[in-house]
């Protein structure tokens, strides 16, 4: 049985509704009750979810034997001292690990802290293509002994290319990230796509037990598999919905004003009604991430666009084919997938028009249109 209790001693019931991530937390719960500085849920006796009321990351506090481990522990920019007294309120071990579900800062964005207490940042290898800070990284899977129990983490990319499913197989509980989030539309845009969402949905559904916890990113506390299965099931509604739209001919503002789609929104953001430009912002990125014509290139040509380019400014990128993608890389700034529109122009993945590349394979360089201007980089 999971307890929702407060750390403080003042209690009072918070009621009002959520429809970002970072405004105030909602409680989904009748029973719940909310604290001065932490909601608070306890999974197991060593394993609990924490959130601040003014910003809405569900971050995780694992008590093992001689330690403890942090989960996602961002709950408000100028907060981390306070999660810290939170944290040692549950337990006097020293924190030694912290772990990042993905590299957005509000999930990442205390590691610097953290690692000032001792703590070790352990992510995904794409880290390093980010700017958020991380001590030891893995590629696809990588397992933490804590003593009393077993930390597994599976990388698959979805939302991101550098998310991982933190899964505690004794305690039977799993946090997935924004790969799955109660308060907001499915976000598969910069990662996996569709596909690499539902890959990791799908993994998710394979962990555990029928009894599994699981913890998304931001809204509840958490959630099981009945409600999971029904997120996948209207994320392929979704999904498909779009598609068939899109195919049809119709606009954005067009599918906007679908009824499906409109109380598939609905259902995305708990219930609470979504404003007419949020669904089409969210449809356009949907399209740019599945939907834009592509063509087909073998993978010769794919190679050779394989290489560093330097910029005027000296900045590096790398372009590489892995796993039968063209990645467009650089270290500290970026990572994306990049679609072929034409033998020379591509897409950068759930960004086009915004963002996309052409290449002049007589100058061995490309220009890359970041949303704002065209810079030239040239293959060393």
């Amino acid at each position: 049985m999971k307890y929702v209790f407060l750390i403080t001693a003042i209690l009072f019931t918070y009621s009002q509704k959520l429809n970002a991530k970072n405004t105030p937390y909602s409680l989904d719960r009748s029973d719940s009750t909310l604290q001065a500085d932490f909601v608070q849920e306890k999974i197991t006796d060593n394993l609990y979810v924490l959130k601040s009321p003014n910003y809405n990351t569900n971050a995780g506090v694992f008590i093992g034997t001689e330690a403890v481990l942090l989960i996602d522990p961002m709950t408000e920019p100028n907060n981390h001292q306070n999660l810290l007294n939170a944290v040692k309120r549950l337990s006097k071990k020293p924190i030694k690990y912290v772990i990042n579900t993905h590299s957005h800062p509000d999930h990442s964005g205390a590691n610097s802290f953290f690692a000032e207490q001792g703590a070790k940042i352990i992510s995904h290898e794409n880290f390093k293509y980010t700017n958020a800070q991380y001590d030891q990284t893995f590629k696809d899977t990588f397992s933490l002994n804590m003593g009393n129990e077993t930390v597994e983490l599976h990388h698959i990319a979805a939302h991101t290319f550098d998310d991982a499913l933190v899964y505690f197989k004794n305690s039977n509980a799993v946090f997935m990230g924004d790969t799955y989030m109660t308060n907001s539309f499915p976000h598969f845009y910069y990662g996996g796509g569709g596909k690499g969402h539902l890959e990791i949905i799908d993994k998710t559904l394979s962990l555990g037990n029928a009894h599994l916890t699981i913890i998304p990113a931001h809204g509840k506390l958490s959630s099981n598999k009945t409600e999971l299965n029904t997120y996948k099931a209207n994320s392929i509604k979704w999904i498909n919905r779009i598609e068939q739209l899109y195919n049809g001919g119709k606009t954005t503002e067009e599918i906007a004003n679908d009824q499906q789609i409109k109380q598939l929104s609905t259902v995305f953001n708990n219930g609470n009604n979504v404003g007419s430009q949020s669904i089409i912002r969210t449809i356009d990125k949907t399209i740019a991430a599945d939907l834009i014509p592509s063509v087909q290139l073998p993978e010769s040509r794919f190679k050779q666009f394989e290489g560093t380019y330097r910029y005027s400014n000296g900045q590096v990128d790398e372009i590489i084919y892995e796993n039968g993608k063209l990645l467009f890389r650089s270290k500290g700034l970026y990572i994306f997938e990049i679609i072929p529109l034409s033998e020379t122009k591509f897409q950068v993945r759930g960004q086009f028009p915004v963002k996309h590349l052409t290449f002049n394979t007589a100058t061995s360089s490309f220009e890359y249109f970041n949303g704002k201007e065209s810079l030239r980089a040239t293959k060393q």
